[in-house]
Parts: C-alpha cells; sequence; structure tokens
C-alpha cells in the first residue's frame, strides 16, 4: 500500500491509499477545519484530529460524533516509532527505517509485521528533527489503521486474528 498526494490546494489536500494501482480510498483534509472526508468502500465518513499532551503529545481520531476511536504517540520526537491505539488494541510502527518512507505496522509485541505502507509522497516534509505528530503523517497513519483493520479487508482480518492466537 502507498500514501499519494494527488491535489493540495489552498482550501484542502487530498491524499488516495493505493494498493498497486487501485485507489482504496480517498483522503481530503480541509485546511479550515480540523476534520477530515474519508470516501471509500466503506462509504463515506468524516473524522476530525486533536494533537494533545504536553510532556508526552499524542494525536487523537474521533469520529463524526465526537467519539474517541484511537490515538498516535511517537516514542521520541523524531525518532519515527511509536504506538497507535485502535478500538482497544495497540500496534507499534517504526517508520523511515533507511531513509526508505516506508511504515512498517507490527502487533504490539513486534511479533508479526501486520502491513506495510509507502509515505514517500510525505517523506520531504517531514525531517528526523520533527515531530510526526505535527505533519499529516500522524493522521494517515490512523486512516491507514482505521481503513485496514475494518472487518472487509479479509487478509488484514485474517492476520489479526492469527496474531490474536498467537497473544493469546
Amino acid at each position: 500500500m502507498k500514501w499519494v498526494s494527488v491535489n493540495n490546494t489552498s482550501s484542502k489536500e487530498i491524499f488516495e491509499l493505493r494498493e498497486d494501482e487501485k485507489v482504496l480510498a480517498d483522503i481530503s483534509f480541509s485546511k479550515q477545519t480540523r476534520f477530515v472526508r474519508m470516501v471509500s468502500d466503506l462509504g463515506k465518513r468524516m473524522f476530525s484530529f486533536e494533537k494533545r499532551g504536553v510532556l508526552h503529545p499524542f494525536k487523537i481520531i474521533r469520529d463524526e460524533y465526537g467519539i474517541r476511536l484511537g490515538k498516535v504517540e511517537e516514542t521520541r520526537t523524531g525518532a519515527g516509532k511509536g504506538y497507535v491505539e485502535l478500538d482497544g488494541k495497540k500496534y507499534y510502527f517504526v517508520y523511515d527505517k533507511d531513509n526508505s518512507g516506508e511504515l512498517v505496522l507490527y502487533d504490539e509485541l513486534m511479533q508479526k509485521n501486520l502491513l506495510t505502507c509507502s509515505f514517500n509522497t510525505l517523506a520531504l516534509g517531514v525531517s528526523k528533527t520533527k515531530s510526526l505528530l505535527d505533519t499529516k503523517f500522524a493522521s494517515l497513519l490512523l486512516m491507514l489503521c482505521w481503513y485496514a483493520f475494518q472487518p472487509h479487508n479479509d487478509s488484514v482480518s485474517k492476520i489479526l486474528s492469527d496474531s490474536d492466537l498467537i497473544l493469546a
């Protein structure tokens, strides 16, 4: 999978989540509000993001009803590593290892690679000294996880159910 920036205007920024060349989801960030519109085979959804915390900052995702779905946090600013919590489950991510622009998402114990996604479209805007939470990275990561772990995605669901068996 990969994120591709397809439009950046003064009012909104649009990204597509693609697998091979098939568009899986279209994500539209409004620059005037903190809302994001997602169009995919799951339908149309609205999400919002907030950055919280002073000493240990994190970004949270809420659905269109204001219900908190999850959060993402870095282990250390600029490290490119951290945790994603979504629907009560915790995942570990590693971003841009070896300057590849790739994100790898693992189960909490880092025993199983759950998914890989290219963030090359963002790599130019993210430096090692800057927090990933100050860029679109955290929001796109949360959107990726939310989309990938929905029941419609049989291959990811199988991986998750297999990893649940390992952890049990």
